[in-house]
């Protein structure tokens, strides 16, 4: 016997609140669309997996492990059988917190604590009213490529050599991107005779398109109410690895989304429903039957470079927090945010690798912004499976770039905390893991 549940709940944040994702403060002013938590619940008889994906920036591992564990207490369920997501949009919040770091490192602040205790408790809420939801069910899958590039790889080669993240519109000076983004839609359908379907839906990109200082979902939003609205069904949306892209091709000229990002974003969110609609009548059935999961806490050397520089970054940080100098480049503003906190941080990384596995169907997750080759290393090193690679899973540990990546720089490998070494740490994880996977009965 095999079941699947789904719950929602709202846990957006109060006005005023500090939102999460820019080097500058910003607190809430309005809704443009609810902020949630949507949960799946799948049981096979003997063992139950859940997953819950929030419409925040970051849950950070020192919030995740707690929360996870708040789940388990409440459910029953193995911790290492729970996976928490943060969907990563720029109009939200933050949960929890960098070692070291009690507070926000941009505006000084926290969330409320009523809220937050609020909001723990929800997470608890959500995974039993899923339980609660459990209907026989059979588990199918599809793929489908959207009919236009929603993602693109921002990284980019100049003519001088050099790689910029974000170069700036119809830049003269762009040759390539660096590498080529993944516009694949991947849907779990779950079939239920006696309750509605529950699509469970993969992209990978950045969802920062909307800005400004009012509550939103961005694109995943916009997926899970188009999904819904279309086929009759649940709709959850999980990002994939999206550390190295967003909405933007710099290589063409501007067009009018500038001045409606909230309209862009509900176009991608259309085009990837679309795809899910077209995909959905053709999924293939899935095995159902072993649930298993683990998760690994990968510690890794902290990248230390530019200790000798830390006064002067944080000087340079000091007049950019007060306006005084705006016009730093990306990469300027990466080593800005890494070096000037150095003092803070540990010898060592840690970031949490997870895997879970469903019947033949496997989830992979990065605690972190994870590269996209991450995405297809782990599809690779299991072709016998259905990998879906997840990103921000049980934790939020920053940019995970690739070795070729921080030999090639950009913000992303100058902002980065971590080491080349990461690559190879990050791999060994998932590989151990699948093996593992492989071996139960």
């Amino acid at each position: 016997m095999f079941q699947a549940g789904f719950a929602r709940v709202d846990i957006t944040p109060p006005l005023g609140t500090p939102m999460a994702g820019y080097f500058y403060v910003r607190h809430a002013d309005g809704i443009l669309d609810p902020i949630e938590l949507n949960a799946l619940a799948v049981n096979n008889g003997e063992e139950t997996a859940i997953l819950i994906a929030a419409d925040v920036l970051y849950i950070m591992e020192n919030a995740a492990t707690p929360i996870r564990e708040g789940i388990s207490a409440a459910t029953g369920v193995p911790v290492n059988q729970i996976f928490v997501h943060g969907l990563h949009p720029h109009t939200s919040i933050r949960i929890g917190s960098r070692p070291g770091r009690e507070v926000d490192g941009i505006s000084g602040e926290q969330c409320d604590s009523a809220y937050l205790d609020v909001l723990y408790r929800k997470f608890a809420d959500v995974a039993r009213m899923a339980m609660d939801d459990l209907r026989d069910a059979e588990m199918e899958y599809g793929e489908q490529k959207t009919e236009k590039q929603l993602s693109f790889v921002r990284r980019y080669w100049m003519k001088d050599g050099s790689l910029k993240s974000n170069p700036g519109w119809q830049n003269p000076d762009i040759v390539r991107p660096a590498d080529d983004a993944d516009n694949t839609v991947r849907v779990i359908r779950f079939k239920r005779s006696d309750a509605k379907d529950i699509a469970f839906v993969n992209f990978w990109t950045h969802p920062d398109v909307i800005g400004g200082t009012k509550f939103s979902a961005d694109w995943p939003g916009f997926v899970r109410r188009y999904t819904e609205a279309d086929l009759g069904v649940h709709c959850l949306v999980f990002n994939g690895p999206q550390g190295d892209t967003n909405h933007l091709d710099f290589s063409i000229p501007k067009d009018v989304w500038h001045h409606d990002r909230y309209g862009f974003s509900g176009m991608m969110g259309r085009t990837i429903a679309d795809a899910v609609l077209k995909v959905w009548d053709k999924t293939e059935p899935r095995k159902d039957g072993k649930i298993w999961g683990e998760v690994q806490m990968v510690l890794t050397p902290t990248n230390m470079q530019g200790m000798d520089e830390i006064d002067r970054w944080k000087r340079v940080k000091v007049d950019y927090d007060s306006g005084k100098n705006r016009n730093l480049s990306q990469n300027d503003l990466g080593t800005m945010g890494r070096v000037s906190d150095l003092e803070n941080e540990r010898i060592f990384q840690m970031v949490p690798v997870s895997v879970m596995g469903i019947g033949d169907v496997v989830f992979v997750g990065f605690g972190g912004e994870a590269f996209t080759y991450y995405g297809k290393m782990a599809m690779e090193a299991a072709p016998d499976l259905t990998v879906i690679p997840l990103t921000l899973i049980n934790g939020g540990q920053g940019y995970l770039p690739t070795t070729k990546a921080f030999d090639e720089g950009g913000y992303e490998a100058f902002s980065s905390r971590f080491t080349p070494v990461l690559q190879e740490k990050l791999i060994g994880a998932v590989t151990e893991m699948l093996g593992r996977y492989r071996e139960t009965d």
